[in-house]
């Protein structure tokens, strides 16, 4: 009877630790932000300006779940940087803070599991625009929301560890900046990205 308490113990154990997951990795977003790209075209393009869509790199992490063996409740971080130089009179940096919850259905198998899904979160972004011919560095920061939706497949590597890849759909609207010469730009972002990384299932 006691060996049988403990093994029913042990599973119990077990199940409980399979229900989550936690990862990282990195990537890139291919995004449009019309009123920025605006911005840059009519007084820092030096001629060339930036096209519709332009690129930006990704950096997350994320938490997830298992709310029973087709739902899944996550967390995510996600950390974007764009910069944009020209000639090396102007560079304005963006670095955007997106936090997310995240609501997935889950498909298992023998050593992989796919997630649809999608969420929404705050969206934060610092600017740093720095004028070279006038040596002068102003910092901005506004706050919104975004939402996206995402599919993600994790495939089995070893043990508990997989290897995942993500696709998502974004809209982000972390509002308006006012700049110091009173030059206004809306940092509303339309776009995908794509996600690579490694997850642990405990």
């Amino acid at each position: 009877m006691k060996k049988i308490i403990v093994i029913l113990f042990l599973l119990s154990i077990q199940k409980f630790y399979a229900q989550y997951e936690i990862g990282g990795g990195m990537g890139l977003s291919f995004f449009n932000a019309s009123d920025l790209r605006d911005y840059i075209n009519a007084n820092f393009s030096s001629g060339e300006d930036i096209p519709s869509f332009t690129t930006s790199a990704d950096f997350f992490t994320q938490f997830n779940y298992n709310l029973s063996e087709k739902y899944q409740l996550g967390v995510e971080y996600n950390f974007n940087i764009f910069s944009f130089n020209s000639l090396g009179y102007y560079n304005l940096q963006l670095n955007k803070h997106k936090p997310s919850l995240l609501f997935y259905y889950c498909i298992t198998g023998n050593g992989f599991k796919f997630k649809f899904g999608g969420g929404l979160g705050i969206r934060i972004v610092q600017a740093e625009e720095e004028l070279g011919s006038y040596g002068s560095k102003n910092n901005y920061i506004t706050k919104g929301y975004g939402i996206l939706a995402k599919a993600q497949g994790d495939t089995k590597l070893g043990e508990n560890f997989y290897a995942l890849i993500a696709g998502e759909i974004f809209y982000d609207a972390p509002g308006e900046i006012k700049t110091v010469s009173y030059a206004k730009f809306n940092v509303a972002a339309f776009g995908v990205g794509l996600k690579l990384g490694v997850i642990y299932y405990f």
